[in-house]
């Protein structure tokens, strides 16, 4: 697999310009070393079906690692149970069990809604910082999407 070369404007003398290509998988003709390494198969462009790596992660049946991270929103501080997928769509990021209240103005009442959180930075504002157990740092987001279009968290569902 020699992935997408950039297209560069011809050069005068005639030499072409093209970005050199990744480095393949060493267990898959599909993907570059980096897509499989970082089990980042949704993100490949073209998409493959049937990697022989992709299908050995899920073939492993590693359920998502759970994670205990204190988050503070509307001036409450609570803990609260996420799940962390190592592969996937959602790997590398927080999801917590649907604990929020949510507003959007495309609905008629109050949702009931998921966090979902990414990994902090040095920039992150404290105020939008969550801890976990293992002292990792978590990016906070006040919106989440409800049927199809987002909605502000507004606080905590109190069951």
């Amino acid at each position: 697999m020699t992935g997408h070369d950039t297209w560069f404007p011809e050069a005068p003398d005639g030499h072409e310009w093209v970005n050199p290509a990744k480095a393949d998988c060493p267990h898959c003709p599909c993907h570059t070393v980096r897509v499989c390494e970082q089990k980042a198969w949704h993100r490949s462009i073209p998409r493959h079906e049937g990697c022989p790596c992709e299908a050995a992660a899920i073939a492993a049946d590693t359920p998502p690692a759970t994670r205990t991270v204190t988050i503070a929103v509307a001036g409450v501080t609570r803990e609260v149970t996420a799940e962390a997928p190592t592969v996937g769509i959602g790997a590398g990021l927080l999801r917590t069990e649907r604990v929020f209240r949510a507003t959007g103005a495309h609905l008629t009442a109050e949702a009931i809604v998921a966090m979902v959180l990414s990994p902090a930075t040095d920039r992150t504002p404290d105020e939008l910082v969550a801890v976990d157990e293992l002292g990792k740092r978590w990016t906070i987001r006040l919106t989440a999407f409800h049927g199809g279009d987002q909605v502000a968290i507004t606080g905590w569902h109190d069951a």
